[in-house]
């Protein structure tokens, strides 16, 4: 019997040729059975630019690539009020769909993704990429394991430059990004507080500090309660700290602190064990990682990726930082948002 031919490479169109999507282009040079097809992004020029780099055609229209490219799937990597858009459309085009984080600017157009995949038959997938970083599946299987106890509260610090001029001007736009720094990078803080914990966050005290002529935050604070009843603090700054990206997870027995340019340590009897690295490498693993458990997942099997449902838990999490900060005290995270 002649053997069975090579299964066809999974096609992906990349929408959105700035650094994030050219991070999902890198990540699928040389990754089995998947392939990027095609590159759009409204700059012509980008999209040449990042299309050169994979040998893929260039498309400054969407609908056109979807129609044209032969896709089983887009990345979305624009600009956060196009997540929703975009994905609708990638849906009723029969595309399986990995959307950025932040999943939407809203609960509703969150909500909308997610129909608009479930009634298309199509996966919805968030690019929640700290999920399939090493660092974190190490903190997390140490976590789970019990072997310090269970998590007591957690603390994370996150600082970024959000001055302009540091990153793309649409960034600025609140009606185009949706708000600033914990809409952005925030996110990432939530995500690591809900995946440590074990729990989506239910309550939330935040307050929120801007800067005069622009229009969003780039600083804030947030006191936040999980649904399982941990606790934890959200500190992002912007104004000159030497770079910062660290979660401590305060166990029973110790203390975890993971470390995104230091890697994991356990603080236990006042002595710091150095367990796991970082690596400028794991970015790139993550990625991949995050892209292969997709188009798994994608083609009917038992990839792992992360759902619509977190992806909206983040966003509201995020969205009740700015209600708390608005209305000057607690308020709570509807119920229907799911747990990790």
């Amino acid at each position: 019997m002649p053997p069975a031919p090579p299964a066809r490479r999974f096609r992906i169109g990349v929408l959105g040729a700035g650094g994030v999507g050219a991070a999902h282009v890198r990540a699928a040079v040389g990754a089995p059975g998947l392939e990027i097809a095609a590159i759009c992004d409204t700059d012509r020029r980008a999209a040449r630019s990042l299309a050169e780099t994979a040998a893929v055609p260039a498309y400054d229209d969407h609908r056109a690539m979807f129609a044209e490219a032969g896709l089983d799937a887009v990345v979305i990597a624009a600009p956060h009020a196009l997540h929703a858009p975009l994905t609708v459309e990638a849906a009723r085009a029969g595309l399986h769909v990995l959307v950025e984080k932040p999943m939407a600017t809203t609960d509703e157009d969150c909500a909308l993704m997610a129909r608009a995949s479930a009634e298309a038959g199509t996966l919805l997938a968030v690019a929640h990429v700290i999920h399939f970083d090493p660092v974190v599946r190490e903190a997390r299987a140490l976590i789970a394991s019990g072997r310090y106890g269970q998590p007591l509260l957690l603390t994370h610090r996150r600082s970024s430059h959000y001055e302009p001029g540091s990153r793309p001007p649409w960034f600025f736009d609140r009606a185009v990004a949706g708000g600033g720094i914990v809409l952005n990078v925030g996110t990432h803080g939530i995500d690591r507080i809900q995946l440590f914990a074990g729990s989506a966050v239910r309550r939330v005290s935040g307050v929120v500090r801007g800067r005069p002529g622009l229009d969003v935050e780039t600083d804030a604070l947030a006191l936040v309660e999980l649904g399982n009843g941990i606790n934890a603090t959200l500190a992002l700054t912007s104004r000159g700290m030497p770079y910062v990206d660290e979660t401590e997870v305060v166990l029973d027995e110790a203390t975890l602190r993971i470390s995104a340019t230091e890697g994991l340590f356990v603080l236990r009897g006042g002595r710091a064990t150095h367990l796991l690295g970082a690596d400028p490498g794991h970015q790139q693993q993550a990625f991949r990682d995050q892209l292969r458990g997709f188009v798994t997942a994608a083609r009917g099997g038992a990839g792992d990726y992360v759902d619509g449902a977190y992806g909206r838990s983040v966003v509201a999490a995020a969205l009740a930082v700015y209600d708390s900060a608005a209305r000057g005290r607690q308020v709570e995270v509807a119920d229907e948002r799911v747990a990790p």
